[in-house]
């Protein structure tokens, strides 16, 4: 029975990830009992930790659980999650280098989980993401030759979809859809990028996706971004429809409840472009950047030239 016992853990390690919570509406692999209850009891920790913004003892959570499931890819998910808040918090001036490194890892992290499980969604989003975040720390340049790559991840993301959802309420899916929506209404259409680096906005698409994510999960960034997305579509093609449509939504966000730590910027951005319907094409939340009315403007401003 012991060498039985060793064959049964031994071939669980080896099977590519299946979620093993019930938690998320997925049958649970069968591994040894033991294993699997501390492998549970690492998970839901890891989880719990990220929900309330303990991003390091997250991480220690995740390592201890994949000693048990090395192929869980949510765990590799929740991993990319805890890495990307943490950088996020970091100043892209005086800590540019360490901010590379933590994307760079949360990208092979994301890696890691897309080689276990390649037709699920969550992985695949993070890795565009961390790959986007290196973009904005790097530069113009370095933006533009990576665009494709996250544009691909982010559609292979949705198609595949993100079935899991943070203890904050966050759904990755609808996340997803709004990670296209900034994309495709940011991204230049000038013909030369098109032709040189394989990119182009749709206004379009931008709204369309953004339309999407507010249908799933009609939380704060999600009602914001789609609020711009409608107004700059709206201002490109002189349609009053879409810039009122777009105003509402922005008008709405100081109604919706908080959820998340990032919904007060983007309530106080809300009313920025609300106040001036102007900075919504340009409009990216960064928190690069500082938070105030004359910062927002002066990145506006410096963007038009």
């Amino acid at each position: 029975m012991p060498f039985l016992r060793k064959l049964l853990t031994f071939l669980w390690l080896l099977v590519p990830a299946v979620i093993a919570v019930p938690a998320f509406g997925i049958l649970p692999l069968q591994p040894p009992e033991e294993a699997f209850h501390l492998y549970q009891q690492h998970f839901k920790l890891a989880d719990e930790l990220m929900g309330n913004y303990n991003f390091e003892e997250s991480i220690k959570e995740c390592e201890a659980a994949l000693q048990y499931h090395p192929g869980d890819y949510l765990v590799h998910a929740i991993m990319c999650l805890d890495y990307y808040e943490i950088a996020e918090k970091m100043d892209v001036h005086k800590q540019h280098a360490q901010k590379v490194k933590i994307y760079e890892k949360m990208a092979k992290i994301a890696e890691e989980g897309i080689k276990n499980a390649p037709d699920h969604g969550e992985c695949y989003f993070f890795r565009g993401l961390a790959h986007a975040r290196l973009s904005t720390t790097n530069g113009v340049i370095y933006s533009l030759f990576m665009a494709k790559g996250i544009e691909e991840d982010w559609l292979k993301a949705y198609r595949t979809r993100s079935d899991y959802v943070t203890p904050n309420g966050e759904n990755l899916q609808a996340s997803t859809a709004i990670a296209l929506g900034s994309y495709y209404r940011l991204c230049p259409s000038f013909f030369l990028t098109q032709l040189l680096f394989g990119i182009s906005g749709n206004l379009d698409k931008s709204v369309d996706y953004c339309r999407q994510a507010y249908d799933m999960d009609p939380r704060i960034e999600v009602t914001k971004e789609y609020g711009v997305s409608l107004i700059t579509r709206g201002l490109d093609r002189h349609n009053e429809e879409d810039i009122e449509q777009g105003k509402v939504l922005l008008a709405k966000v100081k109604t919706l409840p908080l959820r998340l730590h990032t919904d007060p910027v983007d309530i106080e951005h809300s009313q920025l472009l609300l106040n001036n319907i102007q900075l919504c094409p340009n409009y990216s939340r960064d928190q690069q950047q500082e938070i105030s009315e004359k910062a927002f403007v002066k990145n506006q401003n410096s963007v038009k030239k």
